[in-house]
């Protein structure tokens, strides 16, 4: 690549490889650094995000040392493509959460009938008691402030049911349940099974996804910010070069 656009596209490509770091640190500790296996919808799009950025930086940066204009041309479509998806992904995310009303609860509505069904909802709940979720001590404490709705929804029984919490075990007053709700009588004090078999707990799983959908959302448009400045950085090189390329040839002739 010509001298002149070579130092604004060298700190396009580097930008490029510094976004896909935070983005491949995120996923594992994901992977390998979470209490629990229960998120790790998240690490698939996670892993795909930064390993992308990071191959198109990779070209990018091939092209730039090499002279390979292919690649360089390669490495702004590619960026673009990015910028597109998660254009698109926001967009979706934002309208659902940003909604409110009954198409809002439709489309959430639609997400927990996905956790709910038999196949899914028995992995997750798998899942949640073999990670030991309710063991955390911000839990037997009944710290509500802290507790994530995961914990409220499967880590203890319904305030509905009128449970009285005796030491660390939750039991059944002497007058008896305040409520025949379905999921009090589902309730129980072993610990694998507490109330993960309760419909508030897969309700708790949805919370906790549009939660962490949310936080996905705002590194998303974070991410696409930085990725759009990176962009246009890369379309001014590639410009640049073009027209001391065009000025060279012009002279030769």
């Amino acid at each position: 690549m010509l001298g002149a656009g070579c130092g604004m596209f060298a700190c396009s490509n580097f930008l490029t490889f510094l976004s896909s770091l935070p983005v491949i640190t995120a996923a594992a500790i994901l992977r390998y650094c979470s209490n629990t296996r229960c998120s790790s919808y998240l690490e698939a799009p996670m892993w795909v995000m930064g390993i992308f950025l990071l191959l198109v930086s990779l070209a990018g940066m091939t092209g730039s040392s090499c002279g390979v204009t292919f690649m360089l041309w390669l490495y702004q479509w590619l960026l673009f493509l990015l910028i597109l998806v998660l254009f698109c992904f926001i967009a979706l995310m934002l309208i659902a959460m940003g909604e409110s009303g009954n198409k809002s609860e439709s489309r959430w509505d639609l997400l927990q009938g996905i956790v709910a069904e038999e196949g899914n909802w028995i992995a997750i709940r798998s899942c949640l008691s073999e990670s030991k979720i309710c063991s955390d001590p911000a839990v037997s404490r009944g710290n509500s402030a802290v507790l994530l709705p995961i914990k409220n929804g499967c880590c203890k029984p319904p305030s509905q049911c009128g449970f009285v919490k005796n030491g660390s075990r939750w039991t059944i007053p002497k007058s008896g349940l305040a409520s025949k709700h379905q999921d009090c009588l589902t309730w129980s004090i072993k610990p694998n099974r507490l109330c993960y078999y309760c419909k508030s707990c897969k309700a708790g799983f949805v919370g906790r996804l549009k939660n962490d959908l949310g936080k996905l959302t705002t590194f998303s448009i974070c991410l696409v910010c930085f990725l759009i400045i990176n962009f246009i950085i890369g379309c001014l090189a590639v410009r640049r070069s073009h027209d001391v390329a065009l000025f060279q040839t012009t002279r030769r002739g």
